[in-house]
């Protein structure tokens, strides 16, 4: 059953033949393809041992000479043989018999571990890396291998799955108190006045937020979501991109996300503020539609079908319009102020419209209209702050046409009406409800009339 070294090497013991073989096995050129020359002589010479053929102590005195195995190959035959040791346990335990009822080859291989261990020419901190903690025990490197297990479990979680960052109490509380008050000092405008210190160039605080996120060790997504929260505050604060800039642009989407999916299933509707923050940093390019739409709630096709059955209940109390309704055919009218009261606040809660709506406020047409084209089957115009949105487009768009001929025109001043605003002009000027930013070239400039 076991491999052994050659019986007349055993027959005819002698430490300096042994010694020579594990010197020659030691320098042989290892062949990947080959089992280890040194392991395969260690495992030889144990495996002797176990069987009975060769005492613990003749092996002990050959590896313990300094005359006969040199002390360079100490730290390599010590990883070998408590390589071995592993083996043969395992060996040992699979081959059970009758006829080794007796545990002599496991009394054999702890006989052979402890006279090493005395011998110091393996260390137990290695045995106890390797070994199984039931032959720990036995070989009385550990009192009780059940609490080594335990002991075992509790080191590697702590070193592989508990998680190194603090939290919010525990982490620089100053660095996020110093954060807060780098972003109140964001400049919103050319001529702000909000900062403290007189700051009026974005950089600056640019470069003192990135400061703090190195030198307090700071969470990256947790600033960045502290950073849209000071956007949102402020949305004119949002046209300096080299903010946003500082963070990896495929987390910004999820961290915008959650906070849409924080008022899904709230009795509060979602701040048209964050539809702002959304619009704003779709215009810019920050973000996509295609990464935003999958964390706003409903989704598209389920806003379709909530669309079609607002449809049909308006349908069914139009048709109710003229009729006589008798007996129990006639609705409560509780029941209808209900209904209605549910489709209105079911409507103030869909976010896709939400943010269809800042982005038309914004007059950022090349989302919209891509937006529109994914709600196909929705009569948008019917949600009003979309129809509002889209009438103050229409309005931006016919009023230089018709500036000089409108009812205003006989209000107001001649030389307030005489010119109509310039398309450039027209443009520059900031939607209402919208905020400052760079376009991302989906505005209105193809849609102004002549």
């Amino acid at each position: 059953r076991w491999h052994t070294m050659s019986q007349s090497l055993l027959d005819n013991w002698s430490e300096e033949g042994c010694a020579a073989a594990i010197s020659e096995a030691a320098a042989s050129p290892a062949d990947p393809s080959a089992p280890n020359p040194l392991k395969v002589v260690l495992h030889d010479l144990s495996s002797a041992v176990v069987r009975g053929a060769l005492e613990p102590e003749r092996l002990v005195t050959v590896l313990s000479d300094v005359a006969l195995v040199d002390r360079a190959l100490l730290p390599r035959v010590q990883s070998d043989l408590a390589d071995i040791f592993w083996f043969l346990g395992l060996r040992i335990e699979a081959e059970k018999s009758d006829e080794d009822g007796d545990g002599a080859p496991k009394q054999q291989l702890l006989a052979l571990v402890a006279a090493l261990l005395q011998a110091e020419l393996v260390a137990p901190e290695l045995l106890k890396a390797r070994l199984d903690p039931e032959m720990l025990q036995e070989a009385g490197l550990v009192a009780s291998h059940a609490d080594f297990h335990r002991a075992q479990v509790r080191l590697n979680t702590r070193a592989l799955y508990t998680q190194q960052k603090y939290n919010l109490l525990r982490e620089g509380s100053e660095g996020y108190s110093k954060l807060v008050t780098e972003l109140a000092e964001l400049p919103a405008g050319p001529r702000d006045g909000t900062s403290t210190r007189g700051c009026t160039r974005a950089a600056e605080v640019v470069a003192n937020v990135q400061s703090l996120i190195g030198y307090f060790d700071l969470d990256p997504n947790r600033v960045l979501d502290l950073v849209l929260e000071a956007l949102e505050a402020v949305p004119s604060r949002a046209s300096h991109r080299s903010l946003v800039e500082l963070f990896n642009p495929q987390y910004l989407p999820h961290v915008l996300g959650f906070k849409f999916q924080f008022y899904k299933g709230e009795a509060e509707a979602t701040p048209l503020s964050l539809y702002a923050l959304c619009g704003l940093l779709l215009k810019q390019g920050a973000v996509e539609l295609e990464q935003v739409l999958p964390h706003l709630e409903p989704s598209l096709p389920k806003l379709r079908e909530m669309h079609a059955a607002d449809v049909a209940r308006q349908v069914a109390a139009a048709k109710r319009i003229g009729s006589v309704l008798f007996g129990d055919a006639k609705p409560a009218p509780a029941e209808e102020a209900e209904a209605e009261a549910e489709a209105d606040g079911g409507a103030a809660r869909m976010q896709p419209l939400g943010v269809l709506s800042a982005l038309l406020q914004l007059r950022e047409w090349g989302s919209a209209s891509r937006l529109m084209e994914l709600l196909d089957g929705v009569d948008v115009a019917s949600y009003p702050p979309v129809g509002a949105a889209l009438c103050r487009i229409v309005d931006f768009l016919t009023k230089p046409a018709y500036a000089t001929v409108s009812v205003g025109a006989r209000l107001l001043p001649s030389k307030e009406v005489q010119k109509p605003p310039a398309p450039a002009a027209a443009e520059a000027r900031p939607a209402e409800g919208g905020g400052s930013g760079g376009g991302s070239g989906g505005g209105l400039e193809g849609l102004a009339l002549d």
